[in-house]
């Protein structure tokens, strides 16, 4: 609304209230006035047939306006149409590390790290490559233990004198049973195979056994240091494959049911001069309650490494979001849980009738319509503040006792 319409509308009030309490000589020219300003019998006869089209709101009434003064007061006007939405959906998410080829590598007894054979983050490893050697005083007797069971089969299975029958069989049985034992004991302990047949062809127990590494990768993370003492919760190494990593992204919970596995996207990756073309892979089933996100996934190769993990990424999509009637933003008022719009009759939109409608998203500069409008409905977009307030004190009017019938008339 232009300010000179609303400073001419708040003059001619205030001069009205004024000339009704002065009881002053001006009266006939008060009421000359109020002849010239009062609407045509006509326009009254067609707003009547209007203010029956439809409910009206609790506290608004209908308003009529001047259609010499429409383009003073900054009325305008849009027609609701129906039309296919869409949304660009830019948002942030960062490169990480693809969990299903990832490995945490913790001991699996308590010692201590005795010798360091990977020793800084970005080394590439092979699978089953030594880490780093522990000492552990559990692993060393069990490797005694061990080396007992066997000196004591192979004596009787060598020995001349050795028993033979029933019980005989049963006794080497036996031995069996403890050398696989001890064997799988420490092979649980993630004492090398490799090792356990060095022990067992040369008969020496050494004080150290070699941690390997459980895949292929590059090493993410590393807290092994020498001589640090450890047990099975500390973390030693962290190995990934990052010849294929994640993109991790967040999406606002108002644009969830937009979002499906498959979508297209664009992927601007801090540190790549050109954008990457990705499909959403993963929408997970739970919210972030802190950032109120989902963590949607994307996929991407990186045989040739040129995606870091870490690196600030910014994703950009376009959600279809269906077919209904939009109606402008501007021409929508919004009073705490009701949305209202001022349909326009007559050539001129002489009449403003206001209506409940139910809202669906904002989408762009529009929103979609659920409910209230029809396809070619005109609806006023420009003079909201002026409109609203003379619709909300007709209603008050009419609601009084010496309130009148009519609708309000905005010059």
């Amino acid at each position: 609304m232009k300010l000179e319409a609303f400073v001419a509308t708040l003059a001619l009030g205030a001069l009205a209230a004024c000339g009704a309490r002065a009881k002053s000589d001006a009266t006939d020219e008060h009421a000359q006035h109020s002849a010239a300003a009062a609407p045509a019998p006509a326009p009254h006869t067609a707003h009547a047939s209007v203010a029956a089209d439809g409910d009206m709101p609790e506290g608004y009434a209908a308003v009529a306006v001047d259609p010499a003064r429409a383009a003073a007061l900054g009325l305008t006007t849009a027609v609701v149409e129906e039309r296919d939405f869409a949304k660009q959906l830019r948002t942030t998410g960062v490169v990480a590390l693809d969990e299903t080829r990832s490995a945490h590598v913790h001991p699996k007894v308590r010692g201590w790290i005795d010798g360091i054979t990977v020793n800084f983050v970005g080394k590439r490893v092979a699978a089953g490559q030594a880490l780093c050697s522990i000492y552990s005083q559990e692993v060393f007797a069990a490797e005694n233990e061990f080396l007992s069971v066997l000196e004591r089969t192979s004596r009787d299975a060598t020995s001349r004198t050795a028993p033979t029958g029933e019980f005989a069989e049963a006794e080497r049985g036996a031995q069996a049973q403890l050398l696989e034992a001890a064997r799988r004991r420490l092979s649980l302990w993630d004492v090398p195979e490799g090792e356990i047949d060095r022990l067992a062809s040369t008969r020496e127990a050494r004080r150290t056994f070699p941690l390997l590494a459980p895949r292929g990768g590059v090493v993410v993370s590393k807290q092994a240091i020498e001589g640090m003492f450890v047990d099975p919760s500390t973390e030693l190494y962290t190995l990934s494959d990052l010849s294929h990593v994640w993109v991790l992204a967040d999406v606002y919970e108002t644009d969830t049911p937009f979002v499906r596995i498959g979508s297209a996207a664009q992927l601007d990756v801090e540190g790549r001069a050109a954008p990457t073309k990705a499909t959403l892979a993963f929408i997970p089933p739970t919210v972030d309650q802190a950032t109120r996100t989902l963590k949607v996934r994307f996929e991407l190769d990186n045989r040739d490494g040129s995606f870091r993990p870490g690196a600030f990424v910014t994703a950009t999509m376009n959600l279809e979001m269906g077919r209904g009637l939009a109606v402008p933003e501007s021409a929508v008022i919004r009073t705490g849980a009701r949305a209202i719009v001022f349909v326009a009759h007559g050539e001129h939109a002489e009449h403003l009738m206001p209506r409940e409608i139910t809202l669906g998203p904002l989408i762009g500069d529009a929103y979609r319509i659920e409910a209230g409008l029809e396809a070619g409905d005109k609806v006023a977009t420009g003079a909201q503040f002026l409109i609203d307030s003379e619709s909300r004190l007709r209603a008050s009017s009419a609601s009084s006792p010496s309130g009148g019938g009519h609708a309000g008339h905005v010059h």
